[in-house]
């Protein structure tokens, strides 16, 4: 997204309404916002081509989609040598299981999200592909037991 993009208060409400249904109408959009469908059709586009949307999606939860294990891996890498670090986010971004990866400031340097059918295809995962990369000084292993809160999509500030 450029710096340059203006929201005003119609686009903060479609974009809140998008997040919550991204399947909504036209129609059903022009009457939140009180403008015509065609109108909301531009000005949606315009957040895509602005970069504001970036993709639209449906959300399966890991267990529907086959995967008893979810868990967060909190990953330390060698800091002296920033090609290894390189390294390891072009590798992280090829592995399926890992559905989410954030570069941490603190004593972490990478935290994922990490999906697997069970315990043992978990550990594999662990041993063959996190902690045989280049550079991975360790990895923690953190298994979720409940998911309490996943609002999904961000808050629309001026709403």
């Amino acid at each position: 997204m450029t710096d340059s993009v203006t929201l005003d208060r119609f686009d903060l409400a479609l974009l809140a309404k998008l997040q919550q249904d991204a399947r909504s109408s036209w129609v059903d959009l022009a009457e939140l916002v009180h403008l015509s469908p065609s109108a909301c059709q531009r000005r949606v586009k315009a957040l895509q081509l602005a970069g504001v949307i970036t993709a639209y999606r449906a959300v399966v939860p890991p267990v529907a989609a086959g995967f008893a294990v979810e868990a967060f891996v909190a990953v330390r890498v060698e800091r002296q040598d920033f090609a290894l670090a390189r390294k390891f986010r072009s590798a992280i971004l090829d592995k399926p299981e890992v559905l989410g990866c954030h570069l941490l400031s603190g004593s972490i340097d990478f935290m994922l999200r990490v999906v697997a059918t069970d315990l043992r295809s978990f550990g594999d995962f662990i041993q063959r592909e996190i902690l045989s990369l280049p550079g991975v000084k360790d990895a923690t292993s953190s298994i979720v037991l409940e998911e309490i809160k996943n609002v999904g999509p961000s808050p629309v500030l001026g709403q």
